[in-house]
């Protein structure tokens, strides 16, 4: 890599540590730790629920299969909008009124002390499973441009992700979330714009995206009831509804913003 690419990587990596760890004098109690003290802005928490969402392995996969499939897997987040205003209307309030940490807090309330021990590991199994995934998939990408081997790049990432977490909290998490989408989509507008100019002189951009749409690779919607195919507005507007309900209004990664 050039040194400009190194200097961008240590000064990001230095800053997230740094700030998520001065966020940690906020965070020695539970309200501050688990909740920043409700003190969060309304647009850091929903940028930060976007970048959680946004994870590197989407980055990396769904890059990958618009290549290979098109766009119709974006039919996949056609739910989206709809279940954040169901859970904006339900969820939320009730959360916000039930005075919890966790959701499965409120489970210890409704129930008894097995049913929250049980959702946690539940969680936590499921959670590690699903954060294998996540970080070994741009370890391996990271790994060929750093020129390291596999588990040092997934340290390089999870390490410092576990310092300023365990320090700093939600707070630490939000603000981080927030400089990291910043620097996404920096980062994608930036590739765009390369793209774009590094066309050939004799194709240009409004041809391209015809030669695109030729094969297909542009296709968004698919109206289908096919049952084997995997994306279709159905499964993106009735499937992934119940899915995204139940991410964004049980799982404790996204509760407490």
């Amino acid at each position: 890599m050039h040194w400009l690419d190194w200097t961008v990587l240590i000064v990001f990596f230095a800053w997230i540590i740094y700030d998520g760890l001065k966020r940690s004098k906020d965070s020695t109690e539970l309200e501050g730790y688990f909740l920043a003290k409700r003190s969060i802005p309304w647009w850091a928490a929903g940028i930060s629920v976007m970048a959680t969402q946004l994870s590197a392995i989407t980055m990396v996969g769904t890059t990958g299969q618009g290549y290979a499939d098109g766009m119709r897997f974006l039919q996949f987040y056609f739910a989206l909008p709809i279940a954040m205003i169901i859970l904006s209307v339900t969820l939320v309030p009730f959360f916000h009124n039930a005075k919890v940490y966790t959701a499965y807090e409120y489970l210890e309330r409704r129930f008894d002390a097995k049913t929250r021990a049980f959702t946690s590991l539940l969680f936590l199994l499921s959670r590690s499973m699903s954060l294998g995934v996540v970080i070994s998939a741009p370890a391996v990408v990271l790994s060929v441009v750093l020129g390291t081997d596999l588990t040092t790049t997934v340290l390089l990432i999870g390490v410092p992700t576990a310092i300023y977490t365990m320090f700093g909290g939600v707070q630490a998490v939000t603000w981080t979330d927030v400089k990291q989408m910043v620097l996404i989509v920096f980062g994608l507008v930036a590739a765009v714009v390369v793209l774009i100019l590094g066309l050939p002189d004799e194709v240009g951009l409004v041809p391209a995206l015809r030669i695109a749409g030729a094969v297909g690779r542009l296709q968004t919607f698919d109206f289908s009831f096919d049952l084997t195919n995997q994306y279709t507005f159905w499964s993106g507007t009735i499937a992934s509804l119940f899915l995204f309900c139940s991410y964004f209004g049980t799982d404790q990664s996204q509760v407490p913003r």
